[in-house]
């Protein structure tokens, strides 16, 4: 591939966005002819070397699907596995829940097949068929339902597919509503997904059911954090360690007084702890992150170099000493840290502010390079790291080639809802309403009962066209699913607030700061407040917003607006 450098060069966004690309087709024809594969239907051999010359050329949408269509022309289950495994591999979701399902006709019983078409399901938020699979999964693979359900959690937790595991584990726990593992399972995947009412339900019929189990009821304890009944939580937990004082439940307790605002019991704690080797590592970090939180960075960067000492908590580590050195100023140490987080729940943030770095220390193109490499190196991020190049490209300014960048990505990727929201949200931004809720329109239609595509419908459908009520009535439909996320109560603040229900719309987004911290949100609080001809407590709100986010150019200009008078 030639230097990304040189195709930036180009006169085209179409050849910037194949650039950024690695490998992507230079033209159409490299493609095979539709009416070729089909002459091959039948003939398995045929088809797998046609689909090994289509992953040579890196055209994976049709590897994927012509290495399926050779599985289902044949009864060998070998191929049928290498068809799943080459989609899941290149993010085909589609077809590799098509291989997986072809894979289960062949086998059954297979454990691994049955695997991949349950998260398969889950990711194209096929609740039923992904309950079916998981029920299966449940009842055949594991000694009992409970050690199935406690087995799989690592697995759901860590799905991106956050809201189809909660409703999938809804459909579960209706099979199993006496075992305290599948309550325990549902109030963790519900608290992940903005439903905390759910949680505390499932939390506290886990502590009925399994009443001496200590995970239960530390849950329970964390859900009433959330649930804004610090006193319980405390409660809880306390009775949870005064039962079994393991070092674990303690220190799950210490961090508990600590957000409950026991800051002196919560420290006591901690510093108790901090001589148990079990414990001493976790010790370490949370002192790390509350000096850091204290904007106490030496004593923060000290811990982080001792856990990396230890080897524990590595990329966390890494992640936070390039936000220290980035903070100082220190741009070359950032980047080097930054760079160094290569996997775990930091490497897509390290990266983007990596490339950051670059672009600002060297060039645009540096940064997209750097972007790409790491995409190329780790395959598990490539999707990641194409987000990442179209919006470091539309912070540039260039919001032609990020829409390129994006377009090309979803030809080879169509089965990524990220990719296709970071298109809409970039359509809307840039004043093409109607392009971005094609988009949207798009994917609601394919996954009707996701909130997260209902939620973006609707706000857009309010916020760029005068469909009011039905942007109300979606976002209404994503607040059943998700009603404690801050972007959805944001969205209906704003729906009411075009309904001209101005009151109820401030309640809402005031409940939406605070779950989150979005200058938009601050912006929208304003403008009620505005409506309502309290126009010193909005300037006041956008004021104080500006503080927080001072490099916010909506929020500059509207207080500008303010201080004009208009509106």
């Amino acid at each position: 591939m030639p230097p990304i450098v040189k195709l930036l060069a180009g006169s085209t966004s179409a050849l910037i966005g194949c650039a950024l690309l690695a490998g992507c087709a230079t033209s159409p024809a490299a493609a095979p002819e539709d009416a070729a594969i089909t002459a091959l239907a039948g003939d398995p051999q045929a088809l797998v070397a046609a689909a090994e010359q289509a992953l040579d050329r890196e055209d994976y949408v049709a590897a994927a699907r012509i290495y399926r269509e050779a599985a289902e022309a044949d009864d060998d289950e070998m191929l049928a596995e290498e068809a799943t495994r080459v989609a899941f591999e290149h993010h085909q979701t589609s077809e590799m829940y098509a291989a997986a399902s072809r894979w289960l006709e062949l086998n059954p019983t297979n454990e691994e097949a049955r695997r991949f078409a349950a998260f398969g399901a889950l990711r194209l938020y096929r609740i039923d068929a992904a309950t079916e699979h998981f029920d299966k999964l449940l009842g055949s693979v594991f000694i009992n339902p409970q050690a199935g359900f406690l087995a799989l959690l690592p697995q759901w937790l860590e799905e991106e597919s956050r809201n189809a595991v909660t409703a999938s584990l809804e459909g579960l726990v209706a099979r199993y509503p006496d075992l305290g593992e599948a309550r325990y399972a549902l109030a963790q995947a519900a608290l992940r997904s903005d439903n905390v009412a759910l949680a505390l339900e499932n939390a506290e019929r886990a502590r009925a059911l399994s009443p001496y189990w200590s995970p239960a009821g530390m849950l329970l304890a964390r859900v009433q954090l959330a649930n804004g009944q610090p006193t319980q939580a405390l409660e809880t937990a306390r009775s949870v360690v005064e039962r079994d004082g393991l070092a674990g439940n303690q220190l799950e307790l210490a961090l508990i007084e600590l957000a409950a605002g026991e800051e002196q019991a919560g420290r006591q704690a901690l510093e108790t702890l901090s001589g148990d080797a079990e414990s001493a590592a976790s010790v370490e970090r949370t002192l790390a992150l509350l000096a850091l939180q204290e904007g106490d960075l030496d004593g923060a960067a000290e811990r982080f170099e001792a856990l990396l000492r230890q080897g524990r908590y590595v990329y966390e580590s890494l992640f936070n000493l390039g936000a220290i050195a980035e903070s100082r100023g220190n741009d070359a140490d950032a980047y080097e840290l930054y760079a160094r987080v290569v996997g775990g729940d930091y490497a897509v943030t390290a990266q983007g502010r990596a490339a950051r770095i670059k672009r600002e220390t060297e060039s645009l193109q540096a940064a997209l390079q750097h972007l790409e490499q790491f995409g190329e190196s780790r395959p598990l991020y490539r999707l990641d790291m194409i987000a990442a190049q179209a919006a470091l490209l539309d912070g540039s300014g260039d919001s032609d080639a990020a829409l390129a960048v994006l377009d090309a990505a979803i030809d080879r990727y169509p089965d990524s809802v990220s990719l296709r929201l970071q298109k809409s949200f970039l359509l809307e931004r840039i004043g093409r309403a109607r392009d971005s809720i094609e988009v949207l329109e798009a994917l609601y239609e394919e996954r009707p009962a996701d909130p997260v595509v209902m939620n973006a419908l609707g706000y857009t459908l309010v916020d760029g066209t005068r469909e009011y009520q039905r942007g109300y009535e979606l976002i209404d439909a994503a607040l059943e699913e998700s009603p404690d996320s801050g972007a959805i109560l944001d969205s209906m603040g704003w729906a009411l607030h075009k309904l001209r229900r101005n009151e109820e719309a401030l309640e809402y987004l005031e409940r939406a700061r605070e779950r989150i911290a979005d200058p938009e949100v601050d912006l929208h609080i304003g403008e009620v407040q505005w409506a309502l001809g309290r126009r010193d407590e909005a300037v006041a709100t956008w004021r104080a917003a500006a503080e927080r986010f001072p490099d916010d150019e909506e929020l500059r200009e509207r207080l500008e607006r303010a201080d004009r008078g208009s509106r």
